[in-house]
């Protein structure tokens, strides 16, 4: 009896701690415990924009910096002056700082370029298939697959939650494609499935094989309801041991 009035107290504890609003140290904890460090560099994309400052442009100590806006252009490139266009999708700022200065290197006696990201290109992931409600939605910092399913209201009821397919873009011309099994994950409480997904992803639900018996179905019953009543008919002429009645208000 001492025993199970001890677990008792031990779930009631449980289940305040649960429901307790989160202190500001635990919050900060949770933030300072993310080591950003391993976090990859971000890449620049087409539609980007950067700011290029080229540091002051005369030797006088109050001189302004030589700072340019400029947008990647749906090409990969941005126009630098004096040396022209410059590939800039695909790298991080710092690669593209070292590119700029080796190249102005050339026509500059010491160059200096920061490269600035003053704002990035739409930042999306796209949901297809059989969800509730499809389309395109922020991709939020470490988005996942079960994240962009949910944003998207959840499966339908014909949804194949185990062929759940996520196409990813690896460059201009290769295209990746992975088979996520969401719904035996979501089962059994293990997300090491479940993928981060990046800007541009597509995510897509297909239909269940039973999904694709009931569509058949219905778009058969519907549209030749009066040929099969008649075949059931003569099925039945035929004494056959089992006659499988659909009613033909199936498809209504």
């Amino acid at each position: 009896m001492r025993s199970f009035r001890r677990l008792v107290l031990l779930c009631c504890v449980a289940a305040l701690a649960l429901h307790a609003p989160a202190r500001a140290e635990d919050v900060q904890a949770d933030s300072a415990a993310m080591d950003w460090s391993r976090v990859p560099e971000y890449r620049l994309v087409p539609g980007d924009e950067l700011i290029l400052n080229f540091g002051p442009q005369s030797d006088v100590p109050s001189a302004p910096d030589l700072a340019r806006r400029q947008k990647i252009r749906p090409d990969g490139r941005v126009s630098v002056f004096p040396i022209g266009d410059v590939v800039a999708a695909g790298h991080t700022v710092r690669e593209l700082e070292a590119a700029l200065v080796n190249l102005l290197g050339a026509e500059l006696r010491r160059p200096r370029v920061t490269v600035e990201v003053a704002s990035v290109a739409g930042n999306m992931v796209h949901v297809l298939g059989r969800v509730e409600n499809s389309g395109s939605y922020p991709a939020e910092p470490y988005m996942t697959v079960t994240q962009a399913v949910a944003r998207a209201g959840g499966f339908k009821e014909d949804a194949a939650t185990n062929s759940v397919l996520v196409f990813h873009r690896d460059g201009a011309r290769t295209l990746r494609v992975a088979r996520v099994r969401l719904g035996d994950a979501l089962k059994r409480g293990r997300l090491d499935a479940d993928l981060p997904l990046g800007r541009f992803d597509i995510v897509y639900v297909p239909r269940s094989s039973i999904g694709n018996i009931s569509a058949f179905t219905r778009q058969m019953f519907a549209e030749n309801a009066s040929a099969l009543n008649f075949a059931l008919v003569g099925w039945e002429l035929f004494n056959l041991n089992k006659v499988f009645v659909v009613p033909t208000s199936v498809g209504k």
